[in-house]
């Protein structure tokens, strides 16, 4: 099975996703094999740290695992779904250790290329500005913008993915990215 999420079928991911809910264990082992890596490179863009993505990885598969019974297929596809459990967590990483004062040994972390802590809050504040601005949208455009960004899928590899027309799924991309823009800018 590859563990590239990008190549795997999103029907597949679904069912998956839906026999986890029923605590079919092995079908959740398959979720996690092909799915892990995916959600792994999300939380390490957001966190900058592997422990930290590592942590927000586990906590994303148990918290996946504790709420598969309530997927909804109807509102988002499988992995947009992951990865929103995966963001959600990553940044309450975020506030947990920017909350936490420095200990002894750790100064010397100061010292590393990870972006500062206002530059992560300002990551932090861009990231609710843009999930204010995606609850705006209507559901299909929200739909396909996310899963177009989070899966990198191109406007043709969407338009299977979501049994949609090309051209409805580039309208769908046109209108809710210029909703997003106006939105940010106000």
């Amino acid at each position: 099975m590859s563990s590239d999420a990008q190549t795997l079928d999103p029907q597949q991911l679904k069912t998956w996703l839906l026999a986890a809910g029923n605590k079919d264990a092995s079908a959740f082992r398959l979720l996690y094999q092909s799915t892990s890596s995916k959600l792994f490179g999300f939380a390490l863009r957001i966190l900058h740290k592997q422990e930290l993505a590592e942590e927000a990885l586990q906590e994303g598969f148990v918290a996946i695992w504790n709420n598969a019974a309530s997927y909804q297929s109807h509102l988002a596809a499988p992995m947009t779904w992951m990865v929103n459990i995966t963001r959600n967590l990553a940044i309450d990483q975020l506030r947990k250790h920017r909350e936490q004062p420095l200990a002894d040994g750790q100064q010397d972390a100061m010292l590393d290329d990870s972006p500062s802590a206002h530059e992560q809050l300002d990551s932090e504040r861009e990231a609710r500005a843009l999930n204010r601005c995606l609850d705006t949208l209507d559901g299909m455009q929200r739909q396909s913008i996310t899963v177009a960004y989070f899966q990198g899928l191109s406007c043709s590899e969407l338009a299977d993915h979501l049994a949609a027309p090309l051209g409805s799924v580039k309208s769908w991309i046109r209108r809710g990215m210029e909703r997003l823009r106006r939105c940010l800018e106000s």
